[in-house]
């Protein structure tokens, strides 16, 4: 299977912010020598492909040849990460497909043979691969973990344990447009709608938060209704609180994606687990996500 076509300028403000921070990251690992003796680990929850692909790649060919099909090819996080100059000790890269999953190990066998023994590859569900993987780190692991996931695959249940490592850095995108989306303006949506909110936030807190008794006046009179009280702040205020119940730090305002006219489509959800380092994380994120 090849590149997998998604994305926008949006796509490379979040793959910009996540180089950023496992630059800073790498380079306070390798050069500082208390940090230096923790094995490093990278996971990408959702990998994907390895690659992704913009745009119409037959039309960008025919008015621009090969460079023009070179365009088209855009690197994904995976490559990201595995380019970078500063290496962790394991990476994992999760991806369901097995298509993708075959892919991806193609072009790490291929593109990348120096750090191919460090890359584990894994063909399963990525919530189920957190869940067993965080329960065996040691004392002397950290990492960082990507969450890039496909509409809202992400359970509440792997945010948990992934906290209570007190170990890892979290990026997440966080797709909160979806969220608003599937609310109905009189509520709660039904019962599967229903379920899939409650395992992305961990519980039902969240239909006190986006809904309201209220008295509503129509052709029948004044008569109580359940009203739908969210938008994008609301999600985002909501996620970050608890967030904050979970990790030594989260960033406070996340990086909004915007989509070409300028509405909110996902945020990019930084948070850290290890109550020492989690200042300088924090002040590491904060400054990137600011800057862009």
């Amino acid at each position: 299977m090849g590149p997998q076509q998604f994305g926008g300028p949006w796509t490379e403000q979040k793959l910009e912010a996540l180089e950023r921070y496992l630059k800073a990251y790498l380079l306070i690992f390798t050069r500082n020598p208390k940090a230096a003796k923790f094995t490093r680990h990278y996971v990408d929850a959702f990998a994907g492909s390895g690659l992704r692909q913009v745009g119409d790649v037959a039309r960008t060919s025919l008015d621009f040849g090969d460079a023009g099909e070179a365009l088209a090819y855009m690197d994904g996080s995976v490559r990201k990460v595995l380019s970078l100059d500063q290496e962790f000790h394991n990476y994992w890269f999760i991806e369901k497909d097995p298509a993708q999953a075959a892919s991806l190990q193609e072009m790490v066998d291929l593109e990348y043979r120096d750090r191919a023994s460090r890359c584990h590859i894994k063909n399963t569900d990525a919530n189920e691969f957190l869940l067993g993987w965080s329960d065996g780190l040691g004392a002397m692991d950290r990492a960082v973990v990507f969450l890039d996931p496909y509409g809202m695959n992400v359970r509440w249940q792997t945010i948990g344990r992934l906290a209570a490592t007190k170990k890892i850095d979290l990026w997440m995108l966080f797709p909160s447009s979806s969220v608003v989306r599937m609310l109905p303006r009189q509520g709660p949506p039904d019962d599967a709608w229903s379920r899939r909110l409650t395992e992305l936030f961990g519980d039902e807190s969240w239909k006190e938060e986006f809904y309201r008794q209220e008295t509503v006046t129509d052709l029948f009179g004044e008569h109580p209704a359940t009203q739908r009280v969210v938008n994008e702040k609301t999600v985002a205020d909501y996620l970050l609180r608890r967030m904050r119940a979970l990790f030594a730090g989260v960033v406070e305002q996340p990086l909004v994606l915007r989509n070409s006219r300028r509405s909110p489509l996902f945020m990019l959800v930084f948070a850290a687990g290890n109550p020492a380092g989690a200042p300088t994380a924090i002040r590491i994120a904060g400054d990137i996500i600011r800057n862009l």
